[in-house]
């Protein structure tokens, strides 16, 4: 018996259309795998640079140029500058502007970059911050340091003697009447962490000392305080108490950002292995309250910031938004090609580096 013609030429038609539906398959698992992103075109080039040093203000921006300090609300335009001397450092804090050359520290008004006080304090300046009542000002040596108070008028009304420790951090809470200091004490078998609070002009309000663990970050949610270190998330009362209970268990993990939302810190940890000398994030550990979940980024991270109950994530090419208690994240396209963070504004923006280059780039909403 003959064999039918068309059964021999079934098999090219059959493979044609297998890989047809298979090409088709595969298009559709990567569109749907694939975060839905969207280009990001409201992009605006800034007058400063990546070498200089730049901080979030407000909406915008300010930076030093090496003399002068400049402020750039969100369009880029330049909205004060004032001369502060030859390698000028910064802060930018809760009340103002503090900016200090050599022994030299001046507290500006963020807004018009109006001086409150200019003053000489007679040793270098190493670190100062400008709250809503005082700013303080660390003088003399690492190691051997001195914290000088001041009040808005300008008048001196404390100096905190810090001899043989090492200051980490310091700033103001308790709407600015309160000052904290965070130290390491280094001489001891052990390395001491150390929280001290103060009443400015009067006496020491309270102390936390931890050889348990090393204390990188302190947040006060009034009545707490919140101390993170390298195994536990510690919670005191202002006089140094601590809530055994609320006691978090995060070692492994690092905190790379925090911000206050309904009257609650929103944190975000990665995984310490993440976190190397290139930042390759993909994990991220939300902690607020009650809620401790953890989320995966759509893309690999080489940054992480909080801003209200959201956590953004910094990739080369995308900017994704996750809500504490969404889904999944928002993912945004770059227009360009990103290797640095600088911080998230006030306007729902984002301060992104480039090569030299820096850019401010508004997100939808």
């Amino acid at each position: 018996m003959k064999e039918s013609e068309t059964k021999g030429l079934s098999w090219p038609v059959a493979l044609l259309v297998t890989l047809l539906i298979c090409g088709m398959a595969l298009l559709m698992a990567r569109l749907f795998a694939a975060p839905r992103s969207r280009v990001l075109e409201r992009v605006t080039l800034l007058p400063c640079t990546s070498s200089q040093s730049v901080e979030v203000l407000d909406k915008g921006v300010v930076y030093s140029d090496g003399t002068s300090l400049r402020a750039l609300n969100a369009s880029g335009r330049q909205v004060w500058s004032y001369v502060v001397g030859v390698g000028c450092g910064f802060s930018a804090g809760p009340g103002g502007i503090a900016g200090w050359s050599n022994d030299l520290l001046v507290s500006l008004n963020a807004s018009t970059g109006d001086p409150f006080f200019s003053a000489s304090l007679g040793s270098q300046v190493l670190s100062a911050v400008s709250g809503q009542v005082y700013t303080a000002a660390l003088v003399g040596e690492e190691g051997d340091g001195t914290l000088v108070v001041i009040e808005k008028n300008g008048r001196e009304i404390d100096r905190i003697a810090l001899p043989d420790v090492t200051v980490l951090d310091f700033g103001f809470f308790n709407n600015g009447n309160m000052l904290w200091v965070m130290s390491l004490d280094t001489n001891g078998t052990v390395p001491m962490s150390q929280i001290a609070t103060y009443r400015p002009g009067r006496v020491q309000a309270g102390s936390i000392t931890d050889s348990e663990q090393v204390v990188y970050e302190v947040m006060f949610d009034t009545p707490r305080v919140s101390a993170i270190g390298t195994t536990y998330i510690r919670v005191y009362d202002y006089a140094g108490v601590e809530n055994t209970a609320a006691r978090k268990l995060i070692y492994g993990w690092y905190l790379m950002d925090s911000a206050v939302s309904q009257g609650e810190t929103l944190m975000a940890f990665v995984p310490m292995v993440e976190i190397g000398t290139s930042a390759a994030i993909n994990d991220v550990r939300l902690v607020k309250g009650a809620t401790d979940k953890t989320i995966r980024m759509p893309f690999t991270c080489f940054d992480i910031a909080v801003r209200g109950s959201a956590v953004y994530g910094f990739s080369s090419q995308y900017v994704m938004v996750h809500g504490l208690n969404a889904a999944r994240a928002e993912t945004y396209q770059l227009p360009f090609s990103c290797d640095g963070l600088i911080g998230v504004t006030e306007g729902n923006a984002v301060v992104l580096e480039s090569g030299d280059s820096v850019y401010l780039v508004n997100l939808p909403g």
